[in-house]
């Protein structure tokens, strides 16, 4: 389970760091920065920089009129992390 999860987690970074983005006229603007290959190598890195750095939108959410899809995610997320204590 973890490996699967640790698998899909590095190829959705990867794709949005250095894959998927927007062509303009001065170049790829990517998703997440293009950040991968400098803070992939440690776990402080995938935290900052791919959890938090993608977080504003939910925190966000809280102020607009979709409060309630950004409090469900929060919930979500709460419920995910309550039931590993068990495991």
């Amino acid at each position: 389970y973890n490996s699967l999860s640790i698998v899909i987690f590095h190829f959705s970074w990867k794709m949005q760091s250095d894959v998927w983005g927007t062509v303009t006229a001065s170049g790829v603007s990517h998703i997440t920065g293009g950040n991968f290959a400098q803070s992939a190598n440690t776990i402080n890195g995938w935290l900052r920089d791919f959890l938090w750095a993608q977080s504003s939108q939910v925190i966000q959410s809280y102020g607009s009129a979709l409060s309630a899809y950004g409090l469900i995610f929060l919930g979500a997320h709460f419920v995910w992390a309550f039931s590993l204590m068990f495991l």
